[in-house]
């Protein structure tokens, strides 16, 4: 018996899924959002059959994503040198909601105009998070 062409089988298990054009961005979205998916996310899945598949899933995109993931790690380490390390990156998060919560009258009322307008900055700093993701996902998937 011949091995299946590659023509085949694309033509067999599109038949067999009965797959349309427009299920192409819905089934790569569900790849896409697996690779997102972390120990901590995993157990918040009720369904132990969606674990499974997900665990498949990631399994399967081992080796495409060791790239990506070596870029992941190089970028963390670089941010983390550039920031002056984790305990800057700490103290920086322990006033992140503070400062969203703070007073326009308070923030008025600082009188260093580079500190006055460093609180504005983080207060506004998740404002358009899609666009810090994006960014910082495009410099471990692309060259």
């Amino acid at each position: 018996m011949s091995e299946e062409s590659h023509k085949d089988k694309i033509l067999r298990v599109i038949g067999e899924m009965d797959l349309k054009p427009s299920e192409i961005e819905l089934l790569e979205d569900c790849e896409m959002v697996t690779n997102l998916i972390i120990g901590q996310v995993l157990v918040m899945m009720e369904s132990p059959e969606m674990r499974k598949d997900v665990l498949w899933l990631q399994e399967q995109h081992i080796k495409p994503n060791r790239k990506r993931w070596t870029r992941i790690v190089e970028l963390t380490e670089s941010l983390w040198e550039k920031t002056g390390g984790g305990g800057r990156v700490k103290k920086y998060h322990s006033i992140e909601e503070l400062c969203r919560e703070i007073s326009d009258e308070d923030i008025r009322s600082i009188a260093d105009p580079e500190v006055r307008e460093t609180v504005v900055k983080i207060r506004h700093i998740h404002d358009d998070p899609l666009e810090r993701i994006t960014r910082i996902a495009s410099k471990c998937y692309y060259e």
